[in-house]
């Protein structure tokens, strides 16, 4: 498995996993000139790590349990940790991420809401389109 470090002042953090190093750009800890190696190799910036960027980027799928109320959960199949059910199928839950925290909070608004609009305007016109045949 490959370990990921961070260089923040004279410290650093790690050893991260590749889905740790990616949430910290995601919350803005590590930017393009951050230096990180891996391993044991060499500093070098964060920009010269090919997608870390642009996966930070695409949106995020978050799991809830069907059972209960706002328990997040692993991807299925998985157990809830507060019922105790075995879980195939979970609600979820599209969140866009953003470089920018201010832009992250916005986007989180209309993410949740992004994708059931979508649906139901799609709906709409299906609707539509078999009222009039």
């Amino acid at each position: 498995m490959t370990a990921w470090f961070v260089q923040q002042g004279n410290e650093e953090l790690g050893p991260l996993r590749p889905a740790d190093l990616l949430a910290l750009v995601r919350d803005g800890t590590v930017h393009p000139e951050t230096r990180v190696r891996k391993d044991d190799s060499s500093w070098f910036a964060a920009s010269a790590v090919g997608g870390l960027f642009e996966a930070a980027r695409r949106p995020t799928i978050e799991h809830y349990c069907p059972h209960c109320e706002n328990v997040r959960v692993a991807p299925p199949p998985t157990t809830c940790p507060k019922c105790d059910q075995t879980l195939t199928k979970t609600r979820e839950r599209i969140i866009e991420n953003s470089l920018s925290k201010s832009n992250s909070q916005a986007s989180d608004s209309a993410a949740s809401q992004g994708p059931a609009m979508s649906a139901r305007r799609w709906l709409q016109k299906r609707v539509g389109k078999d009222k009039s045949s």
